[in-house]
């Protein structure tokens, strides 16, 4: 047990011919390593392979024999100043109180008992003077060791009573809030479950909307007023009461953590987690409130699409109260307004088709998919234009005629040679094979819109933007 390296040691690492420290986790194996190496880097060892608490201990010298050494104060003297050392560091450093109490009541006590038995063997044999100086070393380290660990017990015992205290406390004043939360959830229950009445409602004044004549519709619009009202009224209501719950929960939190704030490190120590009380109900707070704007929203779009319907309604209503000629009128001006827009727009589009398209900043390379997009929309119009001269598309078809079979062009052979030309220069500077396979892939498959998307996104890629 006394030999150099400690008793069960598995490795010694530098001097240990004044001792060395030990340390051993629950559930791991002894560490032990040279006494000039400090009772921390046994603990380390110890810390790897097992769990708290740590018992740490300090062997005896090892350049002399244990009958030498309880004889002598001097041998004596250094190994209490490494038991010092040894239980300094898991009081003071470690600061773990189970692993304080195992180093005091383990292999320590018994290596003090152990060196206690020897001392009354060599009594036994012949008086000597270390008897006295070993009695005393082993009634001064009992005292000087005894008080820490009574400390360091009675302030852990004050400390867990004082947050026993605040838990308590937190329980009592959490009580009326749970209450009261059960509350708010039950109110919004109750009003989740009013949204089929409320989407049945608004189907039931459209359809009464789609058949009022002239003198009913006015009452329609009405009710889908009262209805939007109501369903933004009653929200209202639950979304304050929402928001003042949630904020309340935030300021019992908030309190809470300032209580336990002094107590964190203790808690730590004994691997007890801090309780979350109140980050569930806020999350669920906060979903209910994402239903009811959601909810709000599409009432309100509902409501809004309605009314827009029944001033639809109403100007036709109208027009068909009055006589031919006046009829005739408002479907001129309203032929000449759709035919000045789409003009506007079909300008646009050649205006746009003229330019060439954009290159990219540091490459030079063009970029195609918004160029592929408006030759695509230019086709898709063809058909339109293709008719008698007398449709209301005639002004802006007259632009587009002279556009068609360019873009038409463009579009199978154009834009394709162009990300094909521009895969191969950037295949040439070293791009990524992946995202230009796959460009590549879809311009072999036909699909040249998906191919220019694809080829932009490598360009963008390779510029780094």
């Amino acid at each position: 047990m006394f030999g150099a390296t400690g008793a069960g040691c598995l490795w010694k690492f530098g001097d240990d011919t004044f001792g060395s420290f030990c340390a051993a986790a629950v559930g791991g194996e002894e560490h032990c390593v040279g006494e000039n190496q400090g009772p921390g880097a046994a603990w380390a060892q110890a810390e790897k392979d097992g769990a708290l608490p740590i018992e740490v201990w300090a062997t005896w010298p090892n350049n002399k024999t244990p009958e030498e050494i309880v004889a002598s104060e001097t041998s004596l003297g250094v190994w209490f100043g490494h038991i010092d050392e040894a239980i300094a560091y898991v009081r003071d450093d470690a600061r773990n109180a189970e692993s304080l109490r195992a180093t005091l009541a383990g292999k320590l006590a018994r290596l003090l008992d152990e060196a206690r038995d020897r001392q009354r063997v060599l009594l036994a044999e012949a008086p000597v003077d270390a008897a006295g100086n070993f009695t005393a070393a082993m009634l001064d380290k009992a005292s000087a060791e005894r008080e820490p660990l009574a400390a360091t017990l009675a302030a852990d015992r004050q400390a867990m009573a004082a947050v026993q205290v605040i838990f308590d406390q937190a329980r009592d004043e959490a009580a009326p809030l749970r209450s009261k939360y059960a509350g708010v959830a039950a109110r919004f229950a109750a009003y989740r479950a009013t949204e089929a009445a409320e989407t049945a409602a608004y189907a039931a004044l459209s359809a009464q909307a789609s058949r009022s004549d002239i003198d009913g519709i006015d009452g329609v619009e009405q009710a889908v007023l009262a209805a939007a009202r109501e369903a933004s009224r009653s929200p209202g209501e639950l979304t304050a009461e929402i928001l003042s719950w949630s904020a309340t929960l935030q300021v019992f939190a908030a309190s809470f953590d300032e209580a336990m704030a002094p107590h964190r490190e203790l808690l730590a120590t004994h691997g007890a987690v801090l309780p979350d009380m109140t980050s569930g109900a806020l999350r669920s707070l906060n979903a209910m409130l994402g239903y009811v704007k959601g909810r709000v929203a599409r009432s309100d779009a509902t409501a809004s699409a309605l009314l827009g319907g029944i001033a639809l309604r109403r100007q036709a209503l109208r027009v068909l109260q009055m006589d031919e000629g006046a009829r005739e009128a408002v479907a001129g001006a309203r032929t000449r307004k759709a035919s000045d827009a789409f003009e506007q727009r079909a300008r646009a589009q050649v205006a746009a088709l003229s330019a060439a398209p954009p290159v990219s900043e540091k490459l030079g390379l063009p970029l195609l998919a918004e160029r592929c997009g408006e030759l695509l929309a230019l086709a898709q119009l063809r058909p339109l234009c293709e008719g008698a001269g007398s449709s209301w598309r005639e002004a802006g078809c007259t632009a587009l005629r002279g556009r068609f079979d360019a873009a038409a062009a463009e579009l199978s052979t154009g834009v394709p040679q162009k990300i094909a030309a521009g895969l191969a220069a950037l295949r040439e500077k070293g791009m990524g094979a992946a995202e230009l396979d796959a460009a590549q892939a879809r311009l072999d498959a036909g699909d040249v819109k998906g191919a220019a998307i694809a080829y932009d996104a490598a360009v963008r890629g390779a510029e780094g933007t």
